[in-house]
């Protein structure tokens, strides 16, 4: 007992460096006080200083801080040894011991308090500023008097008296609860307060709180003074002589840092309880173990990183060395995993290459045995061995006559590694073992060591193996047909864009500059309305010495969706920079762009959905945008455009790799929703891919098994969700007979945020060949199937309106004289001149072909009507020709 308390006592300093320089000082002051007589009370006093700090079991950071200012203060009257007229000096050394038993009153006052009322009284941290106060006052006055050059760092004195985190908090509930006279008189704030700090109130509690400070003060004071007469000084001298050798004999021992706290100790302070430490690691500052941040495990200080207990700082030792694949060379591994909880047992011996990844190789030989998993709350073996250490197990295997070297304790099954020994009883080996509840026998290998060199020295041998035993099918399965019902989205645009040309009396030509597109530019786009967006060049075809000006003063937008017989006017336009009114000069251009914005119906219109580059208002009516300028005079100019969805690219199809490919449609938003079976890769060590999860043999073989269990044979993969708008689930199909899964049916339908179920789609996939070796077989024995297709509502018919005839130009000949009407759909540029004379021509042999003079008949009408025709499509075609450059 008196060992302990002593260590104790030594662990308190240690843990105060001021403590420990305080006691320094004391030493030096017996020395003095040798030929100082008048200072004996000074190290009386701080000898009571130093005992109670010794009994501390908790650190304060206002006692800490007024130990240091004790320090300073003390400090400056070592240069007596050196001062030859000492007595002027009395009064002054008289004042600092009057101020040292002040600070030992107030010290003892405050350590006789519990936790909690040494935090809820305010008057405490008033009277360590007043204290420091007294002392700064002292410590100028010692400088004064013994002529002190003061050239070091002064700052203790002047800095403020420091608060512990729950002295804020205190002076907070205090302050929010009535002050202190309320939190003195009420038991029930004080337990409050208590359990905010996690203490335990003691009936102790509200007697200290009630006590009266100044009274205790006094109270200590007058003790002191009695021990000041009672004590010999040279006793006192000699106790302080004895604690200063001790501490500086203990300063002198090799400090060695522990591995489970990260801390320096000395081996002769070591004891039970002298480190202290979490089980679990560090998550988000709180610790699983116990769920505080103080630590909540005992034990001895240890040099050395072990597995008889859990520590924190293990597992990142453990971590770093077994996270990463050039830190240790795998010589054999034995691994198991129960098929029904999916609990592994696992053991491994490896030659040990790094203690960290990337870091320099290890020269020394060393190698790795590493059992079960590594958690706090679980039973596991991780040693390093170099060549000392095996021929230290070697000695102790001789001595007790034990082979194993840890076995985890799990009921029904165990991870385990062993010695194995030659005929002369030394090591030559490792045997590890792994074995499952759902394994017929356990997994075993013997690893041949040298324990001198620390090296593997032949093959590993594997005693017996555990393996699941499947069979080889002896015919095809046959799967039922795939079945598919609701509307199929198209992958291919509905027919080709169409091309119209400009309607006008104007000597105007209309050019697109491409083709209209949706909802492509701007920095937004509407959830329930597209925009259309396009480029038109207007070219003013007259010629160039006819001052024929052609000026635009507006511009309307109307839409219309093939099938419907009206145009309706957009919901908006946007010309960009042009305004009206707009002049085009003779053979001079106009690029026009606009946007069009079209509203949705009300169901696209509900779903809120942003469509980049697609209009969700033309899946499945081709769109067609008619502009009309009109110019100064009335005349108009009318241009129709038409935009046809193009599915590719949005909609998914089948890969070559797709066992399975199923998919139900939404026609309403055109949205496809998939689900893919695959193989995997030869390289890859799983066998199949249902709709991203990966499934190896011993992830079938688990399947198999459950069904055996349970004599399920349709097993339900657990892997289907339900994203709202549609939902799919897969299931393993078992055959019994052969043991392995012979293939997977899934199931799409439409999701829980869908009211009405009108479309679903079931398939079949074949699970690809699994099994090493030249595999038994056996007859097959299908799975019995149980999920079946649903019932689904009718679905309403989709109207698809592919085209029409409203925008067709109706061409009416009439015997009458009247001005020709041109429509040109190409573009301007300023070499035209010539095409557009020989386009004058052609209509001018029209004319007169066809109206100046009677004909006789009219095949012969006819006959020159088709011979102009002909010249003038001649013409168009240099025109566009010469455009197109």
């Amino acid at each position: 007992m008196e060992v302990t308390q002593a260590q104790d006592v030594i662990a308190n300093i240690e843990k105060n460096p001021a403590l420990n320089h305080l006691i320094q000082l004391a030493d030096k002051l017996v020395d003095i006080g040798k030929t100082v007589p008048f200072i004996a009370p000074a190290f009386v006093i701080i000898k009571i200083i130093i005992d109670i700090e010794q009994k501390a079991r908790d650190a304060d950071a206002k006692c800490k801080d007024l130990l240091e200012r004790i320090n300073f203060m003390v400090s400056n009257i070592t240069v007596l040894e050196k001062v030859n007229a000492i007595d002027p000096l009395k009064v002054v050394i008289e004042k600092m011991n009057d101020t040292l038993k002040q600070a030992a009153s107030l010290i003892q006052a405050y350590r006789k308090q519990g936790a909690i009322a040494r935090r809820l009284n305010m008057s405490n941290s008033q009277n360590f500023v007043q204290m420091a106060q007294k002392i700064t006052t002292c410590s100028q006055d010692l400088m004064l008097s013994l002529q002190i050059q003061q050239t070091g760092d002064i700052s203790v004195l002047s800095r403020a008296v420091p608060m512990d985190p729950q002295d804020e908090e205190a002076r907070i509930f205090v302050s929010a609860h009535g002050g202190q006279s309320a939190i003195n008189s009420s038991p029930e704030l004080v337990e409050e307060f208590a359990k905010k700090l996690q203490l335990t109130m003691s009936d102790q509690v509200m007697d200290q709180m009630q006590s009266s400070m100044e009274d205790i003060l006094d109270e200590n004071q007058s003790r002191i003074e009695t021990l000041l007469k009672e004590n010999s000084s040279n006793t006192v001298a000699e106790t302080i002589k004895a604690l200063a050798t001790e501490v500086r004999e203990r300063e002198a021992e090799q400090r060695i840092t522990c591995v489970q706290c990260d801390k320096e100790y000395r081996e002769s302070a070591n004891g039970p309880e002298a480190c202290s430490f979490h089980k679990s690691s560090e998550v988000s500052g709180t610790y699983s173990c116990c769920g505080k941040k103080a630590p909540c495990t005992f034990s001895n200080h240890r040099s050395v990183h072990h597995c008889e207990y859990p520590y924190t700082t293990f597992y990142d030792y453990a971590y770093a060395i077994l996270g990463y694949c050039d830190t240790v060379d795998e010589w054999a591994v034995v691994s198991e995993n129960d098929m029904l909880t999916n609990q592994s047992q696992k053991a491994s011996i490896s030659k040990l290459v790094r203690w960290r990844t990337r870091h320099e190789r290890i020269t020394k030989p060393m190698m790795v045995i590493h059992i079960g998993r590594i958690n706090f709350d679980s039973s596991y073996y991780f040693q390093v061995f170099d060549a000392e250490n095996l021929k230290t197990a070697n000695a102790n295997l001789q001595v007790k006559g034990k082979t194993l070297i840890f076995k985890t304790p799990e009921e029904g099954a165990y991870a385990m590694a062993e010695w194995t020994l030659n005929d002369a009883g030394v090591i030559n080996g490792v045997k590890l073992s792994s074995k499952v509840a759902t394994s017929d026998v356990a997994t075993v290998k013997v690893v041949p060591i040298d324990i001198d060199t620390v090296s593997l020295t032949g093959e590993v041998q594997t005693l017996s193996q555990s393996r699941f035993k499947i069979y080889k099918s002896s015919e095809p399965y046959i799967f039922p047909e795939n079945r598919h019902v609701g509307h199929i989205l198209r992958s291919t645009p509905l027919r080709e864009r169409r091309e119209f040309k400009a309607r006008t009396r104007l000597p105007l030509v209309v050019i697109p500059q491409g083709n209209m597109q949706a909802n492509t530019q701007g920095k937004f786009v509407r959830n329930n309305a597209d925009k259309f967006q396009g480029t038109l060049r207007i070219f003013n075809k007259a010629p160039p010495n006819s001052q024929t000006y052609v000026t635009l003063a507006s511009c309307k937008a109307e839409y219309r969706l093939v099938g419907d017989k009206e145009y309706k006017a957009a919901e908006s336009q946007d010309l960009g920079d042009i305004k009206f009114p707009a002049s085009i000069a003779p053979t001079q251009s106009l690029d026009i762009p606009f946007e069009v914005i079209v509203r949705r119906n009300a169901a696209q219109a509900a779903l809120m959905q942003n469509c980049w580059y697609w209009a969700m208002v033309a899946l499945h009516h081709p769109m067609r945008i008619r502009l009309t300028f009109k110019d100064i005079e009335g005349e108009e100019c009318v241009f129709v455009q038409e935009y046809i969805h193009n599915p590719s690219g949005r909609i998914a199809a089948k890969n070559d790799k797709d066992i399975l490919f199923l998919h139900v449609d939404d026609v309403l938003d055109s949205t496809r929703s998939v689900v893919r079976v695959t193989e995997d890769d030869a390289d890859s060590t799983c066998v199949v891919n249902v709709n991203g999860t990966r499934l190896s043999v011993e992830d079938l073989n688990k399947v198999v098994y459950k069904a055996e269990q349970t004599g399920v044979t349709e097993v339900d993969l657990s892997c289907g969700r339900d994203n709202g708008s549609h939902k799919w689930d897969a299931w393993a199909l078992v055959d019994l007979s052969c043991r392995r899964v012979y293939g997977f049916k899934v199931l799409v339908t439409e999701g829980s945020s869908r009211d009405k179920k009108t479309t679903a789609a079931l398939g079949y996939a074949a699970c690809p060949m699994y099994g090493d070796g030249d595999l038994e077989e056996r007859p097959i024995q299908y799975a019995e199937e149980k999920a079946v297709f649903p019932e689904l509502e009718p679905e309403d018919p989709l109207d698809v309106v592919v085209d029409d005839d409203v925008d067709d130009e109706k061409v009416v000949i009439s015997v009458q004289a009247a001005e020709p009407v041109i429509s040109i759909a190409t573009a301007a540029s300023s070499s035209v001149t010539a095409a557009i004379s020989e386009v004058s021509k052609a209509t001018s042999s029209l004319d007169t072909a066809v109206f100046s003079s009677s004909v006789a008949t009219l095949e012969k009408r006819l006959e020159s009507l088709d011979t102009n025709v002909a010249r003038m499509a001649t013409a168009l075609e240099k025109l566009v020709e010469i455009l197109s450059h």
